[in-house]
């Protein structure tokens, strides 16, 4: 059963532009490289187990604090404290960047949902997916993400005005794209 299209208006938010590029990597990586990044923590987990192991080895043989070993693990361990603390900041900064950089990201946007697949448009670009190309489309509780094998893409749920309308578009996804639309 086709369903009328459905078509949304809305403008980029810059806040609302960092919140959806996190959910889009968290959701990536849940997809894609869930393994290696539990596998990271166990390597990171194993190595402070080890440096500490050692250094209370060390501090017992030696009746000191073995400053040496502290600076061979502790440097390592800080560096990569660092790395994870200052990691958002630096997506902010890149995502600020990419808003200001790129005048396509402030135009007003039109997606497009029908019989015939997914569609963006704007003042200076058009994105066209049919529903093959999408490999999965996930509900958060502020966006529609959808994933392509190449990129993705958001919908915030604000630009969908009607609770009523927010069922249709779920409706529309489910039919056209089965068990790959997880929306609730």
């Amino acid at each position: 059963m086709a369903r009328p299209s459905s078509i949304l208006r809305w403008r980029v938010q810059g806040d609302e532009h960092y919140r959806a590029i996190r959910a889009l990597r968290k959701e990536h990586a849940r997809q894609e490289r869930r393994i290696w990044r539990e596998l990271r923590f166990v390597a990171l987990g194993v190595f402070v187990c080890i440096a500490i192991a050692i250094i209370v080895r060390r501090w017992r043989e030696m009746h000191h604090v073995p400053i040496a070993y502290l600076w061979v693990f502790g440097v390592p361990l800080v560096a990569a404290g660092i790395y994870a603390a200052t990691r958002p900041l630096a997506m902010k900064n890149a995502v600020k960047r990419q808003l200001d950089d790129d005048p396509s990201t402030q135009q007003e946007r039109v997606y497009t949902l029908d019989e015939a697949g997914f569609r963006i448009d704007g003042e200076g670009f058009h994105v066209g997916l049919n529903w093959a190309q999408l490999i999965v489309v996930r509900e958060t509780n502020e966006f529609l993400l959808f994933f392509t094998r190449k990129s993705a893409y958001y919908l915030p749920k604000r630009a969908i005005q009607w609770p009523e309308r927010l069922e249709g578009v779920r409706d529309l996804l489910v039919e056209y794209l089965g068990d790959r639309a997880d929306v609730r």
